[in-house]
Parts: C-alpha cells; sequence; structure tokens
C-alpha cells in the first residue's frame, strides 16, 4: 500500500494499518464502505479513539495537537488529579 504521505522522524509505519509516533500516540487505518478512516489514540486515553480523520495527515495533525496540557484528559494520561 502507497499511503503516498512521507513520515516525520518520530512517527513509525508499525504495520500495514497502524501508525505510532515516539510518544505512544496510535492511529489506525479503518476501511468502511470503501472509506478509509483513520482513528487516533493518544497515549494515556482509555478511550478507543480519541478523534476520527480522513486521511494520514489530518489525523498525524490531530495527533500533534493532543488535548491541552492542563486539561482534564492530559492530567488523566499522566495520572495527576485534575488542575
Amino acid at each position: 500500500m502507497n499511503i503516498g504521505t512521507p513520515l516525520t522522524p518520530r512517527w513509525q509505519h508499525v504495520h500495514a494499518d497502524w501508525w505510532q509516533d515516539n510518544r505512544g500516540n496510535d492511529i489506525h487505518r479503518v476501511e468502511i464502505d470503501d472509506d478509509a478512516l483513520y482513528h487516533c489514540h493518544l497515549a494515556g486515553s482509555p478511550l478507543p479513539w480519541n478523534a476520527v480523520a480522513r486521511s494520514l495527515d489530518e489525523a498525524m495533525a490531530v495527533v500533534d495537537e493532543g488535548p491541552a496540557p492542563s486539561s482534564p484528559e492530559a492530567c488523566r494520561a499522566r495520572g495527576e488529579a485534575r488542575h
């Protein structure tokens, strides 16, 4: 499969439909009715996915943004009490 997107050094193509960055964030490609969706999972999140994107570029941008450092989600991901 040719994804057409050059990966930045911090991203690794783990499997045909799975990418992971050096912070433990994952992107999984899912085909639904001939449509490709990219499920983004932020490291430490209890959710099965945190966002859905339509392209790998968009998914990487979503993961790079992540939750705000002081958001409840970010605090939970770090195991801290709410700020």
